[in-house]
């Protein structure tokens, strides 16, 4: 039921992205707000719970990016697993912590995709290697806006029936 919920609410994020990237820039920048959903779910979930919500929430990327269909479903279960396997090594239990794993998240997804697409397409439409800063702007104004998803995540958290002691480190 949890997976089914997170996908609806990456749905929702998605919107609320493109309104604001819409009414903010007109597409001078990008950023990818469900990335945070991954990162709340590597810290917090299960691993069969969360690589099945990460992949919902991949596909919805899928959706809306109008891309190659699977690409960012098989990167978002992929950022999820290395997010836990990050999560071991190192305390991200804090803002700052959660910020930082949102940013590289987002990095990663974007240059992943870009990578992957160069791998595969003819040579006349693969994308450039240019985007990398614009991948890093759009990673870094994801990280700087992950602190207040993080608070809509522990309250949503709170309606799923979690109280945030008994989130798993």
């Amino acid at each position: 039921m949890r997976p089914l919920l997170l996908s609806l609410v990456a749905l929702l994020l998605t919107g609320l992205q493109a309104a604001l990237l819409h009414q903010a820039g007109g597409g001078a920048f990008t950023l990818f707000l469900p990335v945070a959903l991954l990162v709340h779910l590597a810290i917090t979930a299960d691993l069969v719970d969360g690589a099945v919500a990460a992949a919902a929430i991949g596909y919805v990327l899928d959706v809306s990016s109008g891309g190659t269909k699977g690409l960012l479903t098989s990167l978002a279960v992929a950022a999820f697993l290395g997010i836990r396997v990050i999560r071991i090594g190192v305390e991200v239990q804090g803002w700052a912590g959660f910020a930082a794993l949102c940013g590289l998240s987002a990095f990663g997804l974007s240059a992943g995709a870009v990578a992957l697409t160069r791998l595969a397409a003819p040579l006349e439409v693969r994308p450039s290697w240019e985007l990398l800063p614009r991948i890093a702007l759009g990673a870094l104004l994801t990280m700087l806006v992950a602190p207040l998803l993080r608070l809509g995540l522990r309250r949503l958290d709170g309606i799923f029936g979690e109280r945030p002691s008994e989130l798993r480190p």
